[in-house]
């Protein structure tokens, strides 16, 4: 998402969608979410679909700045998204991460 300021920095949304539990999978349970990732290069920017599963509504589709599909390690997001909220923080700038999801589902 481009910065109008000229200062190159703004706010950035990420997501992670954490992979199917246990229970989920011995449950057979049908994934409803599809991810295109990106990791924040510029231009590129992440989808998200969600599809029905009785598929009476059409497919929810969302935009993010940085997407990271089920098997992204921890270590890439935190290269991607807290080192450098980190340095400009280091640097004397405001940076925030808030983390957002269900209790035990990774966050």
């Amino acid at each position: 998402m481009g910065d109008k300021g000229g200062g190159g920095d703004c706010v950035k949304v990420a997501i992670r969608c954490r992979p199917p539990s246990i229970k989920e999978i011995n449950n057979n349970e049908e994934c409803i979410v599809e991810m295109t990732e990106a990791f924040g290069e510029e231009g590129e920017a992440g989808n998200v679909v969600l599809t029905d599963p009785s598929g009476n509504d059409e497919p929810a589709k969302f935009a993010f700045d940085i997407v990271f599909g089920l098997a992204v390690a921890q270590v890439q997001i935190y290269e991607s998204v807290g080192r450098p909220a980190l340095h400009k923080t280091f640097e004397g700038f405001n940076g925030t991460i808030f983390a957002y999801g269900q209790t035990g589902s990774g966050k």
